[in-house]
């Protein structure tokens, strides 16, 4: 197994403002983190982290295959899931119901709002991955700009890489007592396009690159805002342009939910030189995360069948019509309904009726384009496929992680030498 560049370190001045305690104001040096280039970089796994890693690529494969060949609506499924997940690990807490009446236009919280933009921004650059390489400097700043859209703070910066140093923890004012220092501003363009020609190569076993290319893009932390729901948007990215998936989303942010902590530990293993547990662990989190997603493919095939037997519809009529839109299209209004089932609005109301009385829609409230409705059992299984992947989060986990995390807990509680 090659041992993968930890980080290195430099001190750098800090400029000293007015704002923040007294240590703030008389702060004047720090240490910044320089990531190694990866683009020509020789990778070898161990024995074990290969096996688990062929493992959950066969895994995706036959979960892109029940999305694209067997149950197209599953995409759009994961797809929330991932916004969801992927956003609840930067404490951007939303619901399926807040998500649904967002969508539809009726008032919802900021987070159902940043939500939804998470999820447009991960299917844009997914989408472009089926083309171009994702880490292209151009698609990810287009997929920052649709994320940013709805913060007024942070949108302004969108669509750039940072010209100034960000950090995460410690101080509100300067990197006093930061958790991690990315690097340098004037680092970002270079480590970028090394990224880039990272994600480019095809010699790389494709679920190692895109596992690496998330913990890099993570560590050089490009924007000042949005980069952790950017680059877990980047690894299934890198699955589609290397063409593991054609159609399905790996709800992977779900399992890094299951066990937020270790998630972040592991990031920290790779920047310490220890990118094969960090590769193996988002291995064993698509193998948790397709096998529960598997299981709701079951459940959603069954769903139509099943509003059927509560409905009872005549054939041809407007109900059955929606019945067997709704999978795909789990949200309506009295105007979408009409559409779909190609009927009057009278037509429309009547047979949204029939379906919230068999229990099939729920009404979600009132909002810029009427009343609305949702398919509560497909926001049913959003919460209940989460709660699969939780009951999995033992297995997420070989014994040198574990050992790992152990020592650096240790580490961390040991009190300082005086």
């Amino acid at each position: 197994m090659g041992k993968w560049p930890a980080l290195t370190y430099e001190t750098l001045p800090w400029e000293p403002s007015s704002q923040g305690s007294k240590a703030d104001r008389t702060f004047r040096r720090y240490g910044a983190s320089i990531p190694a280039t990866i683009s020509e970089l020789e990778w070898r796994s161990s024995a074990e982290t290969a096996t688990v890693t062929e493992a959950a690529v066969a895994a995706i494969v036959r979960l892109d295959a029940t999305a694209g060949q067997v149950l197209a609506p599953l995409s759009g499924f994961l797809l929330r899931n991932e916004a969801e997940s992927s956003s609840k690990i930067e404490h951007v807490q939303s619901t399926p119901l807040a998500l649904a009446r967002a969508t539809l236009g009726i008032r919802s919280s900021e987070a159902a709002i940043s939500t939804l933009a998470a999820a447009a921004a991960i299917e844009d650059l997914i989408s472009v991955g089926e083309e171009t390489n994702p880490a292209d400097p151009s698609n990810l700043n287009h997929a920052h700009a649709i994320l940013m859209r709805p913060d007024p703070l942070n949108r302004k910066f969108s669509e750039e890489l940072r010209d100034q140093q960000n950090w995460i923890g410690g101080s509100d004012y300067t990197p006093r007592g930061a958790l991690f220092v990315p690097p340098a501003p004037g680092r970002v363009a270079t480590l970028m396009a090394d990224l880039h020609d990272f994600c480019e190569r095809k010699d790389l076993p494709a679920l190692a690159q895109a596992a690496i290319a998330h913990a890099q893009f993570e560590t050089i932390h490009p924007y000042t805002d949005g980069n952790g729901r950017i680059g877990r948007a980047l690894l299934n990215a890198v699955l589609r342009y290397r063409g593991v998936t054609t159609a399905a989303i790996v709800p992977i942010a779900s399992a890094f939910m299951a066990s937020r902590d270790v998630y972040f530990a592991l990031l920290g293993a790779y920047r310490n030189g220890e990118a094969d547990l960090f590769v193996d662990y988002i291995a064993r989190c698509a193998l948790s995360a397709c096998r529960a997603a598997s299981e709701s493919a079951t459940t959603l095939a069954g769903l139509p069948g099943q509003w059927r037997d509560a409905v009872n519809p005549r054939s041809g009529s407007a109900a059955l019509k929606l019945i067997d839109s709704l999978l795909g299209q789990p949200l309506l209004t009295a105007g979408l309904a009409a559409e779909r089932a190609n009927c009057t609005p009278q037509a429309a109301y009547n047979a949204i009726a029939k379906l919230e009385e068999a229990g099939v829609l729920r009404n979600i409230g009132k909002g810029s384009r009427g009343q609305a409705w949702a398919a509560g059992d497909v926001l049913d299984e959003t919460e209940t496929l989460i709660e699969r992947i939780n009951e999995s989060s033992a297995d997420l986990l070989n014994p040198l992680a574990r050992s790992y995390i152990s020592h650096q807990q240790a580490q961390a509680n040991s009190p300082a030498d005086s």
